[in-house]
């Protein structure tokens, strides 16, 4: 199990320097919606921040650490790392929620109850297929930015 929040820092910490290891999980509670599990990350992306919402992913290429990356439909399932629930600027280091309940970017086709697969737009997720890897499930349905609850394996 990951840390606590005795670990010294917030999940909304966000910096230039590196604060802790990367993979670190820290471990909260989340005012009546039970504990969420937040991953601490590096934003690989050379010039794009993660916004609010944004499904967020490992490198596609398969390289097997946390420089994280805007996720596409060449993301799959298993590569999904977590959600950006605050921004973390390009170069930067922070956490993004890998499980409990968040926000995320979905698009039209999302229904309620939905299992969640990354979408072909970039850091949007959309509705898996029967039978498909879900990273999450929608507590609501159409485009923009819903509630989720998020179980990523990434």
């Amino acid at each position: 199990m990951g840390g606590f929040t005795a670990s010294g820092i917030n999940v909304t910490t966000v910096t230039t320097t590196q604060q802790s290891p990367l993979g670190f999980e820290l471990t909260r509670e989340s005012q009546d919606k039970g504990l969420s599990v937040w991953l601490y990350v590096y934003n690989d992306e050379p010039a794009t921040a993660f916004a609010v919402g944004d499904v967020i992913g490992r490198d596609p290429t398969g390289i097997p650490d946390y420089k994280a990356v805007v996720s596409t439909g060449a993301i799959i399932t298993g590569l999904v790392l977590g959600v950006a629930q605050h921004a973390i600027a390009a170069g930067s280091y922070g956490f993004i929620l890998k499980s409990g309940i968040g926000s995320v970017k979905v698009d039209a086709a999302t229904t309620l109850g939905g299992g969640l697969i990354a979408d072909a737009l970039a850091g949007t997720a959309t509705d898996g297929a029967a039978g498909d890897f879900t990273f999450g499930t929608a507590f609501a349905a159409g485009a923009g930015t819903v509630d989720a609850r998020l179980y990523c394996v990434g």
